[in-house]
């Protein structure tokens, strides 16, 4: 068998060589695989919507680049406001610590295969 760098280059018959325990490592991988591949759908997402986001608080005039372009801004409820920026914030903790924790994962089972 020729060495295969990605887990869509194996074929049925290559799978078929496997040994039971290797055929089912193969399918917990791919299923994270496609989990992973959602993930950054979904984060490609996200970006659009966050671009959008922006674009809109500029075309609104309500954040605080349109005084740094002397553009006049509208009163924006400070309660609001706040509640907007501690969502966002407490999210992207989130997911940090997601990534993070999963990257620490990652390298532990390198350094096993390795």
């Amino acid at each position: 068998m020729s060495e295969k760098t990605f887990l869509y280059e194996w074929t049925r018959q290559d799978l078929n060589d496997l040994k039971p325990i290797e055929k089912r490592a193969f399918k917990k991988a791919d299923e994270l695989n496609d989990k992973i591949l959602d993930l950054k759908i979904f984060l490609d997402e996200i970006n659009e919507d966050w671009d959008e986001y922006m674009q809109f608080l500029e075309d609104e005039r309500i954040s605080k680049l349109c005084e740094f372009h002397c553009q006049e801004c509208i009163d924006f409820d400070e309660e609001l406001l706040s509640s907007i920026v501690t969502t966002l914030k407490k999210s992207l903790n989130d997911v940090n610590k997601s990534i993070s924790y999963n990257s620490k994962k990652i390298k532990i089972n390198q350094v096993i295969d390795g």
